[in-house]
């Protein structure tokens, strides 16, 4: 993934939306809701193939114990805000899930 941004159509609300930094802090925290990935596979890192910009981007290679990402940012009730991102589905899987959570 990479790419991300939310914005009310003037303002970027996000930090490092392109992972830009090389890591996760200090804007986003990873967590591990559903277990650790495994010893054969990748769980969730910043990674440097495949993005779609920059030399950095999000890759979860986890499978059925995906990780979780996540940053706060302040809104205002009623306004409208932008959400978009760059996904890239790699390997044989049937599906990729992606789903965004506000609140």
């Amino acid at each position: 993934m990479d790419d991300v941004s939310v914005s009310d159509g003037i303002n970027e609300l996000l930090s490092n939306g392109g992972f830009e930094t090389g890591s996760f802090s200090p804007s986003w925290t990873k967590s591990t809701p559903n277990g650790v990935c495994g010893i054969f596979t990748t769980g969730a890192e910043i990674d440097t193939s495949s993005c779609r910009s920059g030399s950095y981007c999000f890759s979860d290679g986890c499978g059925a114990k995906s990780d979780q990402i996540s940053q706060s940012f302040m809104v205002t009730s009623g306004k409208t805000y932008f959400i978009s991102f760059w996904l890239k589905q790699t390997g044989v899987g049937l599906h990729t899930y992606v789903t965004i959570l506000l609140s």
